[in-house]
């Protein structure tokens, strides 16, 4: 038997009436005529070369043949079925996997809060999360190593485009019960004098808050420096000084330092960035969008 002589209609057929036990049952399945589902058992029959089915008293009866082959069309179908189930988790995203890449500020509470929303949403789908300065998240991106990051400002390389997804005003944090943190709003005029922790020199955040105080000509005190901004807000916490950091980083603070809004605005932008081809994955869209939405939260 040459293995094109076989039909799908014809298997189907065949199993259909295992199941159902009858050909009016069986047709009623398959949503065909009896005489079509008879016309193809007796097709498939002919293929395998050996009786399926005996008549007695008006009804089929499967042979001992019929039951080791439907052993095999179960095991078949049951592969099949596994290709439909699959089809349908990644159609309606419960399946596949995503890699998001975050600078320090972001990874820290605000991507795993986003990871768990979008997990909630996406049961199956392997999330993984890393902590990468922003030129390496943006490497990886790249490379296709990662099908995203979230990165405040940064220079993309070629193959990666940044979307904006927003940009909020740097809070300032003071060491609870200093003087300053009975104010509801701190300027920049507030901090003459005061010991201020810093972010490491040369680092982004640290060349635009270095520029806004010398446009005010206000002198701070020079303090301790940090990388991170989770350092900067334990040293702030140990009561090291004051400082301005990010509005994601100041949001997760709870009641370790005073937080305060300051003045003048200093506006950090939030983006994302993605590799440079058009089509962007379900998955990777839904991501932004949990995090687009946990960034709207944020006052």
């Amino acid at each position: 038997m040459a293995a094109n002589e076989l039909s799908v209609r014809q298997v189907e057929a065949f199993r259909a009436l295992m199941h159902a036990r009858t050909v009016t049952h069986a047709a009623h399945t398959l949503g065909v005529s009896q005489p079509a589902v008879s016309r193809l058992l007796a097709d498939f029959e002919s293929s395998v070369g050996f009786a399926l089915f005996e008549r007695r008293q008006g009804r089929l009866w499967p042979t001992a043949q019929a039951h080791a082959l439907h052993a095999e069309v179960e095991r078949a179908f049951s592969g099949f079925d596994r290709v439909v189930q699959a089809a349908a988790q990644i159609r309606e995203q419960r399946r596949g996997a995503i890699c998001v890449a975050a600078a320090p500020e972001f990874a820290a509470d605000f991507l795993p809060r986003v990871a768990a929303a979008f997990a909630h949403e996406h049961e199956g789908v392997d999330v993984t999360l890393l902590t990468l300065e922003p030129a390496l998240a943006l490497e990886r991106v790249a490379a296709q190593r990662c099908d995203l990051a979230i990165v405040n400002e940064a220079a993309p390389p070629p193959g990666v485009r940044l979307e904006r997804l927003g940009q909020w005003p740097m809070r300032a944090i003071v060491p609870r019960g200093h003087g300053l943190a009975r104010k509801r709003v701190l300027s920049a005029a507030d901090c003459e004098g005061e010991a201020f922790v810093s972010f490491a020199a040369g680092s982004p955040a640290r060349l635009r808050i270095d520029r806004l105080f010398a446009e005010c000509a206000v002198t701070r005190a020079s303090g301790v420096e940090a990388d991170l901004a989770q350092a900067v807000v334990t040293l702030v916490e140990a009561g090291m000084g004051v400082a301005l950091v990010d509005p994601v980083t100041a949001a997760a603070l709870g009641a370790r330092v005073a937080v305060k809004r300051f003045e003048p605005v200093l506006d950090v932008p939030v983006n994302v960035a993605r590799g440079a081809q058009p089509e962007f994955s379900p998955l990777a869209e839904a991501f932004v969008r949990h995090a687009a939405a946990a960034l709207a939260r944020l006052k």
